[in-house]
C-alpha cells in the first residue's frame, strides 16, 4: 500500500512552509496524481530526537494546526524518542572534530584504522564517493553531491536524524516522502543510507521552499507566518490553501486538490509579509 508520512519536529510551531509540505503529502496520498492508485495511508510520526528542544505542548499545537488545515492522518506511530537504533551494517567512524576543522580539511578521522576510537566523538557515516542519483517526481532524475559524512549517532549513544529517518521510513512502510526543496541535500544523504542498509528507497517529491519577505528561510524569527498567528489574525484555512496550492499546480478546495507535477514550482517563493 502506498504510504506517506507527516513528520513534524516539536521544537517550533508550524508555519506556511510546513503547511505546504504537509498539505502536499496529504494530497499525494488522498488525491493521487495520474499514475498512482487511490487508497493510500498517511502516518503521523513525531520526530523528537532533539530532546533538549522537543516539547509535547508544541507537538499538541502542531496536531491542532494540522487538523485546522484539514490534514488528518490514519495512524500516529511511535515517536522517535521511544525507538531504538543501531549502526549495524553501516561503515562508520568516530569523529570529534569541529565543523570548522572539517571544512578546512583538517580532519583525518575518516582515515583512521577501523575500530579506532576518538574521545568525545560521534559516529559518522563513511559516505561512498561520487554523486548521488535521486528521482524526484516533479524534477525527474537529479545528480547531487554526497556532502559531508553525516553524524549517525552522537557520542552519548543517541541516534541522529539522518539514521533515524531512514530506519523509521523503512520500518513504518513509508513509500513516498514529500518535503521542502531545502532538504534535497538531506535526501541525497538518506538515499545513500537506504542503499547501504539495502532498504527500499521511497519516492520523493520536493515542494518549493517558502522564504520570508527578508529572503530567508522561514523560522521562529518569522512569527507572523506561523499558522497559529495567522489564525489569530483572522485567516481561514481556505485562504491559506488559496495562497499555497498554486505552488504545486493545484487549485482549491483543498479536500479535492490534485498536484500537477508539471506545474510544481522549482525555485523558492518569497512571501509579501
Amino acid at each position: 500500500m502506498r504510504t506517506g508520512r507527516l513528520a513534524p519536529t516539536p521544537s517550533g510551531h508550524l508555519h506556511l512552509g510546513n503547511a505546504l509540505a504537509f498539505g502536499a503529502a496529504w494530497i499525494s496520498v488522498r488525491n493521487p496524481s495520474r499514475g498512482h492508485d487511490a487508497g493510500g495511508r498517511l502516518l503521523l510520526r513525531i520526530e523528537d530526537l532533539d530532546r533538549g528542544r522537543a516539547r509535547e505542548d508544541i507537538a499538541e499545537s502542531q496536531r491542532a494546526d494540522l487538523r485546522w488545515l484539514g490534514i488528518e492522518w490514519d495512524e500516529e506511530v511511535t515517536p522517535q524518542s521511544q525507538r531504538s537504533y543501531t549502526l549495524e551494517g553501516l561503515d562508520t567512524y568516530q569523529c570529534g572534530c569541529s565543523r570548522a576543522t572539517r571544512l578546512s580539511w583538517g580532519c583525518r578521522c575518516r582515515f583512521l584504522p577501523a575500530g579506532a576510537r576518538v574521545n568525545g566523538g560521534g559516529w559518522r557515516f563513511r559516505t561512498p564517493e561520487g554523486d548521488v542519483h535521486i528521482e524526484d517526481r516533479a524534477r525527474g532524475g537529479l545528480e547531487l553531491p554526497p556532502g559531508d559524512d553525516p553524524i549517525l549517532m552522537r557520542a552519548n549513544g543517541e541516534a541522529a536524524y539522518p539514521l533515524a529517518v531512514v530506519v523509521d521510513d523503512a520500518r513504518d512502510g513509508v513509500t513516498e516522502v514529500v518535503r521542502g526543496a531545502d532538504l534535497l541535500d538531506a535526501t541525497a544523504v538518506q538515499v545513500r543510507l537506504h542503499e547501504a542498509l539495502s532498504l527500499p528507497i521511497p519516492e520523493y517529491l520536493h515542494v518549493p521552499l517558502i522564504l520570508g519577505k527578508d529572503g530567508r528561510k522561514l523560522s521562529k524569527s518569522h512569527g507572523s507566518t506561523e499558522l497559529r498567528a495567522l489564525r489569530a489574525a483572522g485567516w481561514t484555512a481556505e485562504q491559506i490553501w488559496a495562497m499555497l496550492l498554486p505552488l504545486i499546480g493545484a487549485s482549491p478546495p483543498f479536500a479535492s486538490a490534485r498536484i500537477d507535477l508539471l506545474r510544481v514550482h522549482r525555485g523558492p517563493v518569497t512571501l509579501p509579509f
